[in-house]
């Protein structure tokens, strides 16, 4: 009987602490958009894939042990290569995340994005996205048929650190190949590496080993809900151009960009500490005089431009890009002129975003 009484306590207790573990597990909702992450290839060693094949219902499938760490729902918002990815797209993505965000029965997002254009999706997110639940990105540098794909452990560590509690007002977080980074500051650096992603001007913010989260640092600027940007009643986003400096530019090329229709900005990944040859100052000139607002930033890939630098910020009425890269300072560009056209405005936005 004593046997007995025991087998029923220590079910009971098992039962209970199980009961307790699924209570206590939050919601996160994977907002699948496609990518690498979702590739298939003919075959287990072929470099050749087409990405955004998987449907969010088969990525989740594949990861095991998922299920313990949340409860899951999902949404397929597109499914495409991240190279294919447009401002409508942005927008939409934008909208869906929102939703979520609005939505009390859950507690983080995850995103699943193809890697080319993800630290693009993680700054605008970063900006836009008005709520202090995690928002994670993840991505893969090998599609899911790959002999040692990347991609579940990576989607698996993705939703350990939406469901930790430390990752709460943090903005837009990217868990990629173990390490966990800043929607700000994360940059893809190699074209073929797992290990492609990296923050040159800051580094990773934590790491994530088995869903293991560790935070070691924080990002300091203002993000998500402490910014001034809202999309809200937003359908289309301002035209900004991004124009790379070179030894011997032809000026002729720039000239025609000029003519392109409702052209609102132009990022100019400059040389060196962001800087632009002389023999362009007509064409700096003519983009002043037609409205267009000019941001300098550098075709380095990490470090501040220089405010001011040469003259050129106080000469031509020309904005400093901070340490954006020139694909980020575009779309903090296309955000500030959302709101305003002021130089000075603009320039403030660049040195606090």
């Amino acid at each position: 009987m004593r046997k007995i009484v025991i087998t029923l306590l220590f079910s009971s207790a098992s039962y209970l602490t199980s009961a307790s573990t699924t209570i206590n597990k939050p919601t996160i909702e994977i907002l699948a958009t496609g990518g690498t992450i979702a590739g298939v290839a003919s075959s287990q060693t072929s470099s050749i894939y087409k990405a955004g094949k998987m449907t969010a219902e088969q990525l989740i499938a594949s990861v095991n042990g998922i299920n313990d760490l949340a409860h899951i729902k999902y949404e397929q918002v597109y499914n495409k290569d991240s190279g294919d990815v447009t401002l409508n797209d942005w927008l939409k993505l934008y909208g869906e995340v929102q939703k979520v965000a609005d939505d009390p029965s859950i507690n983080a997002i995850v995103i699943t994005h193809g890697t080319d254009t993800l630290e693009e999706t993680a700054y605008f997110l970063e900006l836009t996205a008005k709520t202090t639940k995690p928002i994670v990105i993840v991505g893969a540098m090998r599609p899911a048929t790959a002999i040692s794909a990347d991609g579940p452990l990576n989607l698996y560590n993705a939703v350990a650190v939406a469901a930790n509690k430390d990752s709460v007002s943090r903005g837009v977080l990217v868990a990629m190949n173990e390490k966990i980074f800043d929607g700000r500051e994360v940059q893809k650096t190699n074209t073929i590496s797992v290990d492609t992603f990296k923050a040159p001007n800051s580094g990773a913010v934590g790491t994530v080993f088995m869903g293991k989260v560790n935070y070691s640092s924080r990002a300091t600027r203002p993000n998500t809900v402490n910014t001034p940007f809202s999309l809200s009643g937003v359908t289309t986003l301002p035209d900004v151009a991004i124009i790379s400096e070179y030894a011997g530019v032809n000026t002729e090329m720039l000239d025609h960009l000029l003519d392109t229709k409702n052209l609102k900005g132009i990022v100019i990944a400059g040389v060196g500490d962001g800087n632009i040859p002389s023999y362009e100052k007509d064409f700096l000139i003519k983009a002043r005089k037609k409205g267009i607002v000019i941001v300098r930033s550098s075709r380095v890939g990490s470090g501040q431009v220089t405010y001011d630098y040469n003259d050129l910020d106080s000469t031509y009425g020309l904005v400093s890009g901070n340490d954006l890269i020139p694909a980020k300072a575009r779309i903090l560009l296309m955000l500030s002129l959302t709101k305003t056209t002021d130089i000075k405005q603009i320039q403030e936005y660049f040195d606090k975003y």
